[in-house]
């Protein structure tokens, strides 16, 4: 005999658009765990719980979906979007209200048919999830069939800030509030659904044509960053009369890393195929070198002199196509920052003594200035000349 609840609603809407004015709910079904009135007097005690559930999960071969989207009206933009976009291009069957709901029946009865032939239930945790009726509906249901969630049919996704009730806080959930994140929180669901995990992209091959002096060792994983990244693109690509732009953050922060990431998956080699990389990390990246080894890659031959020299870069900075990346660059100002900065020349200073070589990249402030020069432009100029450490700083 099955148990009955009833319980008072005055609901009009519904997480798929579809509204209903609902005044009674009455949910039929076992609950689990407790006694069960019969005629005559009490049931017996239930047994003793064993150390395996008595009725076996189901099998994937009895559901027809792996994953209903419970989620609000509210974020339907994302939902129908992205993560529906995402989940069905790594092969899921997902169902989704909009869309496999049964034009004509309850809705009521479409949410229950929808949790009971879903391998998997995805609730889109956000404050206008936890405000809906509805979708507080959805949840329940598919925590009285197993409140313990033993079977991780219950997929919390966060992707807002939001005060979660504590039948859903003992949950751990998918964590997508911060975009640097996503990445990792993409991998996370795909596993918790069953889809088969995601592969690394392999590295890209440079192109033979460019100058990457000192390659970059990139750290495993590299995520986030996708709105720098964005920065930069349009920076490089669009008409916006600056040539030079300039990078700043304290060491550590992965400049660096952003910036090498960025050149070799989005930077396109048929637009920018003269690209030089060059860090003044490494123990034979002096400015002299810099200078000399960057003119012999673009085929001039070097005028005597270092002003003369930087005059040469900078006449070939402004045919299109070049791309300079200077990593570490404020290892090259720091000779102006002394008292006597305004009295420096052209030549460079006798040298103190040989420091070694820089086995890796030291602490403290960083700049890493990309310039480029597809029009002329004095803060190109300014940049690339160790003579203006000011203008290069504010650009």
């Amino acid at each position: 005999m099955s148990k009955k609840s009833s319980k008072k609603r005055t609901s009009s809407s519904r997480s798929g658009g579809v509204e209903i004015h609902a005044n009674t709910v009455n949910i039929q079904g076992d609950v689990a765990g407790r006694d069960k009135a019969g005629s005559g007097g009490s049931s017996p005690p239930p047994p003793p719980p064993s150390g395996s559930p008595s009725t076996p999960p189901p099998t994937d071969a009895a559901f027809q979906y792996d994953v209903f989207i419970s989620y609000s009206s509210q974020d339907k933009d994302w939902v129908r979007g992205e993560l529906l976009h995402a989940l069905e291009q790594r092969g899921l069957r997902v169902l989704i209200d909009f869309r496999d709901f049964r034009p004509g029946a309850p809705s009521i009865k479409e949410i229950e048919r929808a949790i009971l032939i879903s391998r998997k239930t995805l609730l889109i945790l956000t404050p206008d999830y936890l405000a809906s009726q509805w979708t507080e509906f959805e949840n329940l249901l598919l925590q009285t069939l197993e409140p313990s969630n033993q079977n991780l049919r219950l997929i919390p996704l966060l992707k807002a800030k939001c005060d979660l009730p504590l039948r859903l806080r003992m949950l751990t959930y998918v964590n997508f509030v911060d975009p640097d994140d996503w990445d990792s929180a993409w991998r996370q669901l795909f596993t918790a659904l069953g889809a088969p995990p995601l592969q690394d992209a392999p590295t890209p091959e440079t192109p033979e044509a460019w100058f990457l002096k000192h390659p970059y060792g990139m750290p495993p994983n590299f995520t986030g960053r996708a709105a720098e990244k964005a920065l930069l693109t349009a920076w490089l690509n669009g008409n916006t009369g600056h040539s030079l732009w300039v990078m700043r953050a304290l060491g550590g922060f992965g400049k660096s890393a952003l910036a090498w990431h960025w050149l070799t998956h989005d930077v396109k080699d048929k637009q920018w195929p003269r690209v030089v990389w060059w860090s003044f990390y490494e123990g034979d990246a002096s400015f002299e070198n810099f200078l000399r080894e960057t003119l012999a890659y673009l085929k001039i031959d070097p005028p005597p002199g270092p002003r003369g020299q930087v005059d040469a870069l900078l006449a070939a900075l402004r045919q299109p196509g070049t791309l300079l990346i200077l990593d570490g660059f404020e290892r090259q100002l720091r000779v102006f920052s002394g008292m006597n900065a305004a009295y420096q020349g052209d030549l460079p200073l006798p040298s103190e003594g040989d420091p070694g070589p820089v086995a890796k990249r030291s602490g403290g402030a960083g700049v890493s200035a990309t310039a480029t020069a597809s029009a002329p432009s004095p803060k190109a100029s300014c940049a690339t000349s160790p003579r203006c450490p000011t203008c290069a700083a504010k650009c």
